[in-house]
């Protein structure tokens, strides 16, 4: 006879089983704090995006007393409006904005621009 101790198969496959039931519990607690906060940041983003708009927007509002220094893409757009509204141009398309709602919004922060131009300069098309 051996001297060496017995291992019950049943107190092993307990063990186990409670140390999966333990993975599991971390393993859903981690996921959720995941989830909880991609959705806070992805909510900042949206709001961060939606004030570099209406910054934007408001700058073309106030017109430097400057000469231009580029030509307007299109009317008597004020001072860096163009690039303002290449970059949000640029914005609304990596957000997946429809061109026509794109268009529509640089119309309306950018006045005197020809948003038209101005998606299509930054590569945006009709499919977008």
């Amino acid at each position: 006879m051996s001297n060496s101790p017995s291992v019950d198969p049943n107190e092993s496959r307990s063990e186990a089983l409670a140390r999966i039931d333990t993975v599991e519990r971390a393993l859903e607690q981690l996921a959720a704090t995941v989830r909880s906060q991609t959705a806070e940041l992805q909510e900042e983003l949206g709001q961060v995006r939606l004030s570099v708009i209406e910054l934007h927007s408001h700058a073309v509002t106030t017109p430097a007393s400057t000469p231009l220094t580029e030509s307007p893409i299109g009317g008597d757009a004020p001072e860096g409006a163009a690039a303002g509204a290449r970059l949000v141009a640029l914005e609304l398309i990596g957000r997946g904005i429809a061109l026509e709602q794109a268009e529509a919004q640089l119309r309306e922060a950018f006045p005197g621009i020809d948003a038209e131009r101005v998606l299509s300069e930054v590569g945006a098309t009709p499919g977008v």
